[in-house]
């Protein structure tokens, strides 16, 4: 998923969870993992990242997602009212810590990140290595969808 897609779940659970910041940033981290279960077009973005062949085009999408969703957290945090901005704020962070840890691996080859990348994918690649991935626009498209039905609780 998007890290976008990833830090609106991440504010609709905190402001669910307005009483307990831990417990947002808790689910916000688990909500990661289950939804990148759900197969979402990307997979051929990374295999082309990790061939060498679409590094740039993955440098690109990451970054356009990256600053999309501080464009996100900003209007957010511009223009709702919460309950508690510590428990929205827990429950991005949870939410896109994955993806984050993620790229820093990438980025340090560390020894200490490798078990998080392992595990980003495989709930990642859970269905997508058994039966097929979408197109990157049909995953783009569901993203979006997934998105408004979000951003519609949101606030």
């Amino acid at each position: 998923m998007f890290i976008t897609t990833h830090a609106v779940l991440g504010a609709l659970i905190g402001e669910q969870l307005a009483s307990n910041p831990a417990l947002a940033f808790g689910l916000g981290l688990a909500s990661h993992y289950l939804v990148d279960i759900i197969p979402h077009g990307d997979s051929g973005v990374y295999k082309g990242y990790v061939a060498g062949s679409k590094v740039r085009r993955a440098l690109a999408l990451v970054s356009i997602d990256g600053i999309m969703t501080v464009l996100f957290v900003l209007f957010l945090f511009n223009t709702q009212t919460f309950e508690s901005r510590a428990a929205v704020s827990a429950g991005i962070i949870g939410s896109v810590l994955p993806d984050l840890l993620v790229g820093l691996y990438e980025l340090t080859r560390s020894p200490k990140l490798r078990p998080f990348h392992r595990v980003h994918f495989f709930f990642h690649n859970l269905i997508v290595s058994r039966k097929r991935d979408l197109s990157f626009a049909s995953g783009f498209a569901m993203q979006m969808v997934f998105l408004a039905a979000i951003l519609s609780r949101v606030g």
